[in-house]
């Protein structure tokens, strides 16, 4: 990876001046044909979305029209193009049928439909206010703690529930009413093969058999368009979709877009979101959830593609877009937007060099909408499912998904737990049961520091201890901690160092070297004074050696600094690195001398006469050993 190719922090209100300032005839000859690919790309994948989501076709061209523009607009990156996606229109059309089934249960029709187009546009405004907040706090950092195998997970879970929910457009099969899992409705779908309606199998079969054949010749083809203009003219010149609408339920027909999509118009009609507090509490955990997805799936590409151009990112520069354009999305009932890892792809492989390639695109899409809108009515539904299913190869990485299946039992457990939980519970529940899942087992692992125990030299130099050859009749221990020392590791840390002083009595010094301990807190303050106390009440005493001054400052405020006293805390100083631990070690020896008896305790009835003889000897031997060596 290029090394210019790193994070900042900042945000810019005006982030695309500097290159409109610079723009000129040879960037735009050089961004037009980018623009154009997208643009072809682009429109019939948000067609797809729109019915996937089950919305008016207007809500995905507008969101690939304005919010989009308004996402390049106010981003970081040069290349990312920002729209509807398979992932968040599966994710946001799961949370809109609930709340629907929950509080709009008896409408139907047009009036059903008219909630749902309400309760996106709160998703969209929801949406954008938790990314600009993620942005304007400089929180776009936080995202980083959701394990990748999290979003891998999701995105495999999410392609499972795409494919379920349009094989039953692909072959004319009914729905299931009401809000069920997607294992529920695999179940349905296989259960009820015998109601499959050939005409409409036929043509969404066929569209998904010409635009894989397409892409496989040239991937610069634009498959997905040809392949709905020859089912279009095959179903208006057979007339397959005239015939009695009554006789057969109408998601057994072979719908035409045009079926479902109100007359398009470019410039949309804008209207404030619809608030009512108790859609918004149901919808506030959709909402977020579909936010982080977004930053991250976002983020993702942006750095994918920085990795080969160099280019310095921000991600909450891209965040503040992302939230510009989701919440100005809300009110032209736009679908909620995210980064585009193919169309993304697409603009960088065709040349462009700067944000205005996705403007352009974008530009693009009305242009052609305002030209050849009346055609896009006579797209076939079920072609759409068959561009959807073809779509779904590129949510996951299959690279990705057998790499975290693979690195550890954790990452394993994570993804096949969030991937199965999207198929049995609704999908942002799955994607808090897997950044839960990986939180804890992440704090289960932080909250076990490394204590390891050296030898200490008489210059305050320490040796590991030789596992087959232990020493005994240690009157200073010295224990090395590294690792995390929050709440979550405090009690373990209490824990273990008072089984080493009970199970030692020959003790008298426990010196804790703290220079590789990290996020000391309160309970790691009040640990602290608690094995002190308890040290001291049993003659011993607690010496705290190579202290941080990040350390140095929360003992102090915490007053543990005063509790245990100055006299037992050495400060690590990177000037001479090693003279913490040798002052520490005098200090040791002197706490030792000072507990040592002066004279010896009188013997009963014993006289001198009957002492034996080596007695003395084994007296000043001792005295030696326990005298401070000399320099110390």
């Amino acid at each position: 990876m290029n090394s210019k190719s790193y994070s900042s922090d900042e945000i810019s209100v005006l982030p695309f001046m500097k290159e409109a300032a610079n723009y000129n005839w040879e960037k735009l000859r050089k961004d037009f044909p980018a623009a154009f690919a997208v643009a072809l790309l682009t429109l019939p994948q948000v067609m797809g979305f729109s019915v996937l989501v089950g919305l008016p076709l207007f809500c995905g061209l507008f969101a690939a029209i304005y919010s989009a523009a308004i996402a390049a607009l106010f981003g970081s990156s040069r290349h990312i193009v920002v729209g509807p996606s398979n992932a968040m229109a599966i994710l946001v059309q799961s949370g809109a049928a609930q709340i629907l089934f929950t509080h709009y249960r008896d409408l139907s029709g047009p009036e059903r439909e008219f909630a749902a187009l309400q309760i996106i546009t709160l998703l969209s405004f929801l949406i954008g206010i938790f990314q600009i907040l993620v942005a304007v706090c400089k929180l776009g950092r936080l995202t980083q703690f959701v394990s990748h195998s999290v979003i891998v997970g999701y995105m495999a879970g999410t392609s499972i529930a795409i494919v379920i929910s349009q094989l039953f457009a692909l072959f004319g099969i009914t729905r299931m009413t009401g809000v069920s899992s997607f294992f529920e409705r695999g179940i349905y779908f296989f259960t009820h093969l015998h109601d499959i309606y050939w005409p409409t199998a036929t043509i969404g079969i066929s569209s998904l058999v010409l635009i894989i054949a397409l892409q496989k010749i040239d991937k610069r083809i634009p498959a997905s368009l040809i392949a709905f203009a020859l089912a279009g003219a095959v179903v208006h010149y057979f007339g397959l979709n005239d015939y009695d609408i009554m006789a057969i339920d109408d998601s057994r027909r072979t719908l035409l877009v045009g079926d479902i999509a109100t007359t398009f118009e470019v410039v949309p009609l804008l209207q404030w979101p619809f608030f009512d507090l108790t859609i918004i509490n149901a919808a506030l955990p959709i909402a977020f959830a579909v936010a982080i997805v977004s930053i991250m799936e976002s983020i993702s590409v942006a750095k994918s593609i920085a990795a080969s151009t160099g280019q310095r990112l921000s991600v909450n520069q891209d965040t503040f877009g992302l939230g510009l354009g989701n919440l100005l999305g809300s009110f032209f009932a736009g679908i909620p937007i995210s980064g585009s890892a193919s169309r993304s792809t697409l603009n960088y492989s065709y040349g462009a060099q700067t944000r205005f390639a996705a403007i352009l695109s974008a530009a693009l899409i009305a242009s052609i909408l305002f030209f050849f809108g009346p055609l896009v009515a006579l797209i076939p539904l079920a072609s759409l499912a068959g561009l959807l299913l073809y779509n779904v190869k590129s949510i996951v990485d299959p690279k990705q998904f057998f790499l975290c299946a693979k690195a550890t039992g954790s990452d394993a457990f994570v993804l096949w737990l969030t991937t199965i939980s999207c198929i049995f519970f609704s999908l942002d529940v799955a994607f808090y049961i897997g950044i839960v899942v990986s939180i804890t087992l992440y704090l289960k692992k932080a909250a076990i520091p490394q204590l390891k125990e050296y030898e200490i030299d008489e210059f305050g130099e320490l040796h590991s201890l030789d596992p087959t050859h232990p020493h005994t009749n240690r009157q200073i221990r010295v224990i090395k901690v590294e690792g995390e020392l929050f709440f979550g590791a405090a009690d373990l840390f209490q824990t273990t160092l008072k089984s080493i002083a009970e199970d030692d009595t020959n003790t008298r010094i426990i010196m804790l070297q703290l220079k590789n301990a990290r996020d000391i807190d309160a309970t790691a303050c009040l640990a602290l004074q608690q094995l002190y106390a308890y040290l001291k009440g049993s003659g011993r005493h607690l010496i705290a050696c190579g202290l941080t001054w990040q350390i140095w400052e929360v003992l102090s405020d915490s007053g543990t600094v005063e509790a245990i006293g100055k006299e037992n805390l050495f400060v690590f100083d990177e000037r001479h690195p090693h003279d913490y631990m040798h002052k520490a070690l005098i200090h040791a020896k002197r706490l030792i001398e000072e507990d040592s008896p002066k004279e010896l305790e009188p013997l009963g009835e014993l006289h001198l006469d009957e002492i034996p003889e080596n007695l003395v000897e084994i007296e000043a031997a001792s005295d030696e050993k326990l005298a401070p060596q000399e320099g110390s």
